[in-house]
């Protein structure tokens, strides 16, 4: 197959993002982006990612292609998971205490947890660019608002709670196991009984 066509084909699936993984895992040679960045039709936005003039730039996915340990969480968790329709100010991201950021955008609100949790409760959800991105599940959020009572938004804590009745895709099941071993089960468990009864 022509190389060429077989990236521009990509292009236009992806939103106009490239990396240079996807080629090296698709048998494309890397030189193909080389050269599209010198004639102008692709723009190198990071290290191995590539922007065609059309695409649009997409912060979420650029975030975590830079950062892959990191997990969209709280507000910007709920926003990606389509459960709220408020748009955050900033990025809220987790990450384990030993991750190190060499540059982080002042927009990005860092939260650090330990390694035994840092991975619990993490699925992929789509940007509005349609790019996959890892967030924690609306039982993860909802831990660690609970969890974190103290520093969260009100209005939006007890929204987020009370709406977790509605929410399509709940799984209480996993609620429980999450906030078990968060350390926060009985809280959760009577929480839960308050807002359901």
């Amino acid at each position: 197959m022509d190389y060429r066509k077989q990236i521009e084909q990509y292009l236009e699936k992806s939103g106009g993002i490239i990396t240079a993984s996807y080629c090296r895992s698709n048998k494309v040679p890397t030189i193909y982006l080389s050269r599209l960045v010198r004639e102008g039709h692709l723009l190198r936005a990071a290290e191995g990612l590539y922007i065609s003039e059309e695409g649009m730039y997409d912060d979420h996915y650029y975030f975590q292609y830079r950062f892959k340990k990191a997990v969209f969480s709280y507000e910007t968790a709920l926003h990606l998971l389509g459960v709220t329709d408020k748009i955050p100010q900033g990025m809220d991201v987790t990450v384990n205490y030993s991750y190190k950021f060499n540059e982080v955008p002042s927009t990005v609100n860092i939260h650090y947890v330990n390694k035994e949790i840092h991975e619990l409760g993490v699925v992929v959800a789509r940007t509005m660019f349609n790019n996959p991105v890892r967030v924690y599940s609306y039982e993860r959020t909802l831990c660690d608002f609970i969890a974190h009572e103290d520093r969260m938004d009100r209005e939006v804590y007890v929204k987020l709670i009370r709406s977790y009745s509605k929410y399509a895709k709940r799984d209480i099941h996993a609620l429980y196991e999450i906030a078990t071993r968060m350390g926060i089960g009985k809280e959760v468990k009577a929480l839960m009984e308050v807002v359901y009864e």
